[in-house]
């Protein structure tokens, strides 16, 4: 009698044991499922707009569930769709200030969540989050400011505009190239002018025919123009031919080492020559053009 009434309750026990053990099993799994859902990812980005520019949130799933703002929205445009959960999310202000917004995203399965601005000059992406599964809570800071204001660009005149040209154009030749022509041109001024003084007063008393007539003037004139830039360009190239013959002597003969301003400049050499040849040819085009003849052949 007293031996059945142990083995009943060792058995007793041991289903007793069973159940707790059961029990506590169960109560952990819940736990840990009740906390895996509820667990949650927390991101935040901050972001710098200019007013007018947009904000988009965009996900590859229909995910974003909650959306909550803080700001002046008597100034800001946001999408709004008729129902939740969506998968884009708009936003944008035409009034300065700073914006809160808090993003619930939540899928059972994985998703991407996209941040983006769009611009006058496209669209960019800010930043990106892959979810595996479960809540992504997403706030944005966001900053908007004024637009860099415009600066005018000052037109200028043409006169303004043609000097600046001249500027920088003579800008390229250096200074002893500047005053060659300037000693030469006030030279062959003088000159010209006395040439055609003369010319003028010899034939005044002459017939009408031999006279110093408008053709003349631009013949001599021509002449003189050529002349000139001929002796330029002539002067310019013995000059930098000069020093390249004694420096070349000096170094390669002499094994001396002269430091001194190299007058040798391509462009400058290549420019007299041009304008020479330019003014040479123009003067020929007078004399086919008109029967325009120089003077010592009248």
């Amino acid at each position: 009698m007293a031996s059945r009434h142990t083995g009943g309750t060792a058995s007793g026990i041991r289903r007793g044991l069973v159940v707790l053990v059961a029990i506590v099993l169960v109560a952990g799994l819940l736990t840990s499922l009740a906390h895996a859902e509820t667990n949650s990812i927390e991101r935040s980005e901050s972001i710098v707009l200019h007013t007018g520019e947009w904000l988009s949130v965009s996900s590859n799933r229909e995910s974003l569930q909650i959306v909550e703002i803080r700001g002046n929205l008597s100034a800001a445009k946001f999408s709004s769709p008729s129902r939740y959960p969506t998968n884009r999310f708009n936003f944008t202000s035409d009034a300065q200030g700073h914006y809160s917004i808090k993003l619930t995203c939540s899928y059972p399965s994985e998703y991407d969540v996209t941040i983006a601005v769009r611009t006058s000059s496209g669209e960019k992406q800010e930043a990106s989050y892959y979810i595996s599964s479960g809540q992504l809570l997403l706030t944005i800071d966001l900053d908007l400011k004024a637009p860099d204001p415009v600066t005018p660009i000052a037109s200028s005149s043409p006169w303004e505009s043609f000097m600046g040209w001249t500027t920088r154009f003579g800008d390229a030749f250096p200074l002893w190239v500047k005053l060659l022509y300037l000693l030469l041109g006030v030279q062959f001024v003088a000159v010209g002018y006395n040439w055609i003084k003369f010319e003028n007063w010899a034939r005044e008393d002459d017939s009408p025919a031999s006279r110093f007539d408008r053709g003349n003037l631009v013949c001599l004139c021509s002449e003189i123009l050529c002349k000139f830039l001929l002796t330029a360009f002539l002067v310019i190239a013995a000059a930098m031919g000069g020093q390249f013959i004694l420096v070349s002597v000096l170094s390669f003969m002499f094994l001396a080492q002269v430091n001194m301003l190299s007058l040798w400049d391509l462009y400058v050499l290549g420019f007299a020559a041009g304008i020479a040849a330019i003014a040479y040819a123009f003067k020929l085009c007078l004399e086919k053009s008109f029967d325009l003849k120089p003077l010592h052949q009248d």
